[in-house]
C-alpha cells in the first residue's frame, strides 16, 4: 500500500496543537509526495448560526449560489467568513459564533502555509453536518490511505460522558488513523 493521500481532520480544538499537526503531517506527507486533504466540518448548529448571524444578503447568496450548482465551502476558501467580515466591520461588532468560524478559516489557512512552506500538494475540503460522519464520507470519497485526526487525554468517564469526535472518526474510516495527541511534537 503507498501512500497517495493523507486527510486531516482539523477541528476547533486543534487551533493551540496546529504546530504538531503541521510536523506530524509534513514527516509522514512529504517522503511519500503524499497530497493532503484538509477536511473541516461544521456542525449544522454552528453553521445556521454564522449564516443567521450574517444576514438575509449571504443566506440569499448561498441559495442561489446552490440553485446554480456552486457548491459552498462553508467557512473555508471565502465562503462565508468573507462575507460576514464585510457584514462586521470591527471584531467588537461580530457576534462570538462568526468569530469561531472565522477562528476556524485562520487556522486552516496556518496549516495549508506550513504544507506549502514543505512543498506540500494540499486540497481543503468543507462540510456541514456531524463531524465524524462527514469526515469518514471524505476519507472515502478521496480514497485516503491515512487519516490523520487529533486527540487529548480525557478520562474514560468523560469520554462516556461527552463523546470524542477523534475516536468516532477512528470507529468509522476505513483505513489507518493516526492521532496527534496533546503534548506530542511540541
Amino acid at each position: 500500500m503507498g501512500l497517495d493521500t493523507l486527510l486531516v481532520a482539523l477541528g476547533e480544538r486543534d487551533e493551540h496543537r496546529i504546530d504538531a499537526f503541521a510536523k506530524a503531517v509534513i514527516d509522514v506527507a512529504a517522503p511519500a509526495e503524499a497530497t493532503v486533504v484538509i477536511a473541516h466540518v461544521l456542525t449544522e448548529e454552528t453553521y445556521r448560526a454564522a449564516l443567521e448571524e450574517a444576514g438575509e444578503e449571504t443566506r440569499s447568496l448561498l441559495e442561489t449560489r446552490f440553485k446554480e450548482g456552486v457548491p459552498a465551502h462553508p467557512g473555508i476558501e471565502g465562503d462565508v467568513p468573507d462575507w460576514v467580515q464585510r457584514r462586521f466591520r470591527t471584531t467588537a461588532d461580530r457576534p462570538e459564533v462568526i468569530e469561531r468560524v472565522l477562528d476556524r478559516k485562520e487556522l486552516i489557512q496556518t496549516f495549508a502555509t506550513a504544507l506549502g512552506e514543505a512543498d506540500i500538494a494540499y486540497e481543503i475540503r468543507g462540510a456541514v453536518g456531524d463531524p465524524a460522519e462527514r469526515v469518514a464520507a471524505m476519507a472515502a470519497d478521496r480514497d485516503a490511505d491515512f487519516v490523520v485526526v487529533g486527540g487529548r487525554k480525557q478520562s474514560s468517564a468523560r469520554r462516556a460522558l461527552f463523546g470524542s469526535v477523534s475516536q468516532e472518526i477512528i470507529e468509522s474510516v476505513r483505513c489507518p488513523v493516526i492521532s496527534v495527541r496533546e503534548g506530542v511534537y511540541e
